[in-house]
């Protein structure tokens, strides 16, 4: 039977190059930019390994007096002596990334952060305006709690109590003009709170504080009102993104619609258009942890629309950034659609970023979108019968790696390293041997030794569920089960941050992988206990791979279903299971139509024929093998011999048993020619792509038919 491999697009290709041009974008998926400090400690920390940092972030944490001196010993051998910041706020900032939950793999990009943060605080909140001595006063007394090692609390205190005596003298004005001032100067010091906040990434605390921040001003302090909107925006979306916090994306469209009611395009066509890239960027992260597609859909109108502003002509560098981000937010909505018009409109994106993003001009920013065109030309060719955008991909892969190389960007490396993988993947699923099949295996465990599971447990997660597909496409050339073996393993270790609460459709995916594992080790074992439970997987796989919401990966999922059922059900005596695989297979090819995905049409043709073939070896009358037939003749004009010959063969081989049992029901020998036709074709090319065992079966078969013939014609 032909089995669908479960062959996952990887996710985590979708690398999206951070930039401050426009705030926000994508993807907290690239290691940090270590120029966010000039002269201070932050390119130092940023050059060591994830896991050093976690040593240093261990030793500041720890309450024993030894710990601490060691960790001011290993700071004064990294800090220069004429940083900016001194080796006590290096080691509050490293106190402040323990109190976080943050993956190790982003510890030294958070740390750039609060110290970008904070170099930035201190000069702010002395500049805030105060002409109440007591005011001013207080404001310098919390400038001076950030100083050598910053105290946060004691900062907070001092603003907070600012804020009170301001607030109290406004409530004993008589003037109207004067309670306004000191509206804004509330809101000033407020605005200096979420400045703290952000700075030790108490990043839902520094969104509340900006939205009061935009309460407290006058109602014509449109602009500054706006300014605090987008800022609690910016923040929610920080929570949200760096803490899997939906609620918090919520919020932060929320925060960012306030902003655009209160600054139109036509009053300020910049600002707005970055607004409305900010919202397209948490309506996409909340769009990619949902199963339906309507906020993925607003993502790219709040792109289209900033594009409006944003022209290439007028700002080049934030245009290219925000065609990346639309063409993530279309590569997303490619994904779950069975159609390829999104996916092309996102290559499309893709490549005029490139015109600005050169290698000459911004090389990892060029090496980040390489990498993005190649995820999308990826699924493009995945779902194409020929193989040109699979080789465009590996092509794009090599060019990223030229710059994301393992010492310079070792994650990001390991994702271009699994991008790559996933595109040997898919070629060698096509092929006859195994070399490209092998290569991803090798280019996976590569970018395994980087991607680990304390450095980025999520997309550790993705590259065990890509091995374990990889695995299962070699398995099902082998005889043995050592490699479905280590499949299910890899899919196991998948499921351990892979989980359904986490991130809905990746545990979908790697329920769907683990069900083809077991239903391809339960065909090669007599018992049924291994496709029970790939039947129970594609099930809950179905709870989160909606019609709806992913109408082509829902197909897919059907077909391994009525894959397993067909298998079950070939075991058994009664009907039931192989009504049920029928079914499944009929439902799957409602999305898989032959002009959408040919190749996936006609694997579901084929195995709908398998189906078939078996209810009528139970039944007297030949109708479901005449249906059989005909699938198997439908799957062959797409599964052609020089694009899948593997697969061809199999459906000849198919096609011939199918043959085979209605000339045992005939008296001439018309059919059984037929099927012996089909044979020697399916044998003419089987013999180094197939275990020799199959192929010993397929010969076995053709030459009982030869003898059958030969005995009909001798009488």
């Amino acid at each position: 039977m032909s089995l669908r491999r479960a062959l996952l697009v990887l996710l985590i290709a979708n690398v999206v190059a951070a930039s401050p041009a426009l705030a926000q974008l994508l993807g907290d998926r690239v290691e940090a930019n270590c120029s966010f400090v000039d002269n201070g400690p932050v390119a130092v920390l940023c050059g060591l390994p994830p896991e050093q940092v976690a040593g240093l972030v261990k030793l500041a944490a720890s309450p024993s007096a030894g710990d601490r001196a060691v960790l001011f010993v290993r700071l004064h051998e990294i800090v220069p002596r004429d940083s900016r910041l001194p080796v006590e706020a290096v080691a509050r900032f490293l106190e402040i990334l323990h109190e976080q939950p943050i993956d190790e793999a982003k510890l030294a990009d958070r740390f750039a952060r609060i110290a970008r943060e904070h170099v930035r605080l201190v000069p702010e909140i002395r500049a805030l305006p105060a002409a109440d001595p007591e005011v001013q006063a207080l404001r310098d007394a919390a400038a001076a709690a950030l100083q050598g090692a910053p105290d946060h609390d004691r900062a907070r205190a001092e603003l907070e109590e600012a804020r009170h005596l301001v607030r109290a003298k406004r409530a004993a004005r008589i003037s109207a003009s004067m309670p306004a001032d000191q509206a804004r100067e509330e809101a000033d010091l407020v605005r200096a709170e979420a400045r703290v906040e952000t700075a030790r990434l108490r990043f839902a605390a520094a969104a509340r504080l900006h939205e009061q921040a935009a309460r407290l001003l006058p109602a014509e302090d449109r602009e500054g009102r706006a300014a605090d909107w987008a800022s609690a925006g910016l923040r929610w979306t920080d929570q949200g993104r760096g803490f899997a916090d939906n609620p918090a994306l919520v919020n932060a469209i929320a925060a960012y619609q306030a902003a655009l009611e209160e600054q139109t395009r036509a009053q300020a066509p910049l600002d707005w258009a970055r607004t409305q890239v900010n919202l397209g960027n948490a309506l996409y992260a909340l769009g990619e942890q949902e199963s339906g597609t309507d906020r993925l859909e607003e993502a790219v109108v709040a792109y289209r629309l900033a594009l409006q502003e944003t022209t290439r002509e007028r700002m080049p560098i934030d245009w290219a950034v925000t065609q990346t981000n639309l063409g993530v937010a279309l590569a997303a909505l490619g994904e779950r659609e069975s159609g390829t018009g999104r996916l092309e409109e996102s290559a499309v994106a893709y490549r005029l970023a490139l015109q600005e993003r050169t290698r000459e001009r911004t090389p990892l920013d060029w090496a980040s979108t390489q990498v993005n065109l190649a995820s999308v030309l990826v699924m493009l060719g995945e779902r194409e019968s020929g193989t040109d955008r699979l080789e465009e991909a590996v092509a794009a892969y090599r060019l990223a790696l030229q710059e994301m190389t393992r010492e310079r960007m070792p994650l990001a490396w390991a994702r271009a390293r699994g991008g790559l993988a996933t595109a040997f993947m898919l070629l060698g699923a096509r092929e006859a041997g195994t070399a490209r099949l092998e290569a991803a295996g090798a280019d996976y465990r590569l970018a395994l030794e980087e991607m680990t599971h304390e450095r980025a447990p999520l997309d550790w997660g993705q590259l065990q569920m890509n091995l374990g597909a990889t695995l299962l496409a070699l398995a099902e050339r082998e005889t043995g089960t050592g490699r479905l073996e280590e499949a299910v393993s890899a899919f196991g270790l998948a499921q351990q941050e892979l989980t359904r609460e986490r991130a809905p459709l990746a545990w979908a995916r790697t329920q769907w992988g683990l069900g083809t594992a077991l239903m391809v080790l339960g065909e090669r074992e007599t018992g049924p206990r291994r496709l029970e439970q790939a039947v129970s997987a594609f099930r809950l796989a179905l709870q989160e791979i909606t019609r709806e919401g992913m109408p082509l990966q829902w197909a897919q999922t059907q077909m391994n279903l009525g894959n397993a059922l067909s298998t079950l059900g070939a075991r058994g005596t009664g009907t039931a299971r192989l009504e049920e695989a029928v079914s499944a297979f009929r439902l799957a090819l409602q999305e898989l139509t032959r002009e959408r995905v040919p190749l996936q049409w006609a694997e579901a043709q084929m195995n709908l024929g398998n189906a078939l073939a078996r209810l009528g070896e139970r039944e007297a009358a030949t109708a479901r093998l005449e249906e059989a037939v005909s699938s198997f003749r439908l799957a062959l004009l797409e599964w052609t011999r020089e694009r899948v010959p593997l697969q061809w063969a199999q459906t000849q081989m198919s096609l011939g048993v199918v043959l085979a049992a209605l000339g045992e029901r005939e008296t001439g020998t018309a059919r059984l020619v037929e099927a012996v036709t089909a044979w020697d074709l399916c044998l003419a090319i089987v013999h180094s792509g197939w275990p020799q065992e199959r192929v010993y079966v397929v010969r076995s078969a053709r030459d009982q038919a030869q003898a059958e013939i030969a005995r009909r014609l001798s009488r």
